[in-house]
């Protein structure tokens, strides 16, 4: 399972392209790769779609572009000629989102589904074959069935597969990003516990925080807390609640750059005015020793099998209730999702979270969690 948290109607925040940190030829590399899977499978045309601000990842790809209302967006891709945005919004955001993507057609308009079949009017495609990644999840079940319905001469072809297979293994400048966005969860870590703290609020610190994330760059921020001193305790966005003295707080922190995602967890003590990052050396050792694990070649399945054994070797119980991790990227939940289903192979390239949450009698409930990156020189950790 993946935190998450409450969003706001508009996305706020830094929004810019810096050519240099992702240049064209990084989309247009893409849009090579993708043409050749589409030839392979005989698709003619690709509808790339996403909503809302968790999951604009399979249209980002290939654009760069994120919606900032929570509307539906997606990437049209010929299998030859210009690529075409379409967001549900109104034109004066066309020059907005120019800004920050190569593709030079953009439409505005109050439905995809509908500019779709006029697309596919527009430039005489059908009948056609037509393959989709995220409509069936994502798109409104109207839309859908409008797309479908308005389109009987084409065939659908479901290429879900066709786009993990690419956004799986991260390239070289997107690992860059997300080692940038995992930069900004050290050093806003670091305010948290080199800060002092007059006013002991949830919402206080959690406003610190943001402020501090957003002036070193985040385009979002998202914090969860834990109180493992609550009965039934849980994350949850940070309230209008005190934090008191001795407490053991345990703050989730997931934050953007420039699209790309990266997330830590860390487990604290209040003293006075201060958090006081506490990680016991024995949860440091099993965390260390799963990370050990991770190689090349091997199935998620048998990772996850092999880390709750080494947890219950250490004796530790785990909580599972926020699992142990997932991939890293265009989205705060990417694949691989670290479980026992799934059957993806560990690959160099690869970006994911590893979190490791535990308790026993001697320490009570802890959690430490990292972004990592596996190159072929092994695990390296970015948060």
């Amino acid at each position: 399972m993946t935190m998450e948290t409450m969003q706001p109607n508009l996305k706020s925040g830094r929004n810019t392209w810096d050519r240099i940190n992702m240049p064209v030829e990084e989309f247009q590399a893409r849009v090579k790769k993708i043409r050749q899977k589409m030839k392979e499978r005989g698709i003619d045309v690709l509808l790339l779609y996403g909503n809302a601000y968790n999951e604009y990842g399979n249209y980002c790809y290939l654009s760069n572009y994120v919606i900032r209302l929570p509307q539906g967006a997606l990437v049209v891709v010929p299998k030859a000629g210009a690529l075409s945005v379409m967001f549900e919004g109104a034109l004066r955001g066309v020059p907005s989102v120019k800004k920050t993507t190569w593709i030079d057609d953009i439409r505005a308009t109050k439905d995809v589904s509908q500019e779709c079949v006029h697309y596919f009017q527009e430039k005489n495609l059908i009948p056609s074959v037509i393959g989709f990644a995220g409509l069936h999840r994502l798109m409104p079940h109207h839309q859908l069935q409008f797309l479908f319905d308005s389109l009987p001469k084409c065939r659908m072809v479901n290429a879900d597969s066709l786009i993990h297979e690419l956004r799986i293994v991260k390239s070289p400048m997107e690992i860059l990003q997300i080692r940038r966005a995992s930069r900004i969860v050290v050093r806003t870590f670091d305010f948290i516990t080199d800060t002092s703290f007059k006013d002991l609020r949830e919402e206080v610190l959690e406003a610190a925080a943001r402020r501090e994330a957003r002036l070193e760059g985040a385009e979002d921020f998202r914090m969860m807390i834990a109180k493992p001193v609550e009965e039934r305790w849980a994350f949850k966005p940070p309230e209008e609640k005190p934090l008191r003295p001795e407490d053991r707080v345990i703050i989730y922190l997931a934050i953007e750059f420039e699209r790309y995602w990266a997330e830590a967890v860390r487990t604290f003590h209040i003293r006075d005015s201060s958090f006081i990052d506490t990680q016991p050396e024995e949860v440091k050792t099993v965390y260390d020793t799963i990370m050990e694990g991770i190689k090349t070649g091997k199935k998620v399945s048998q990772f996850y099998r092999e880390t709750l054994a080494k947890i219950k070797k250490a004796k530790f119980d785990i909580f599972p209730d926020y699992g142990i991790g997932q991939g890293m990227g265009l989205s705060p939940k990417e694949f691989p999702v670290l479980r026992k289903e799934d059957r993806s192979i560990l690959h160099q390239g690869m970006c994911f979270s590893l979190r490791l949450g535990v308790t026993n009698k001697m320490i009570g409930p802890t959690m430490i969690g990292h972004t990592l990156s596996l190159s072929r020189k092994g695990v390296d950790v970015l948060t």
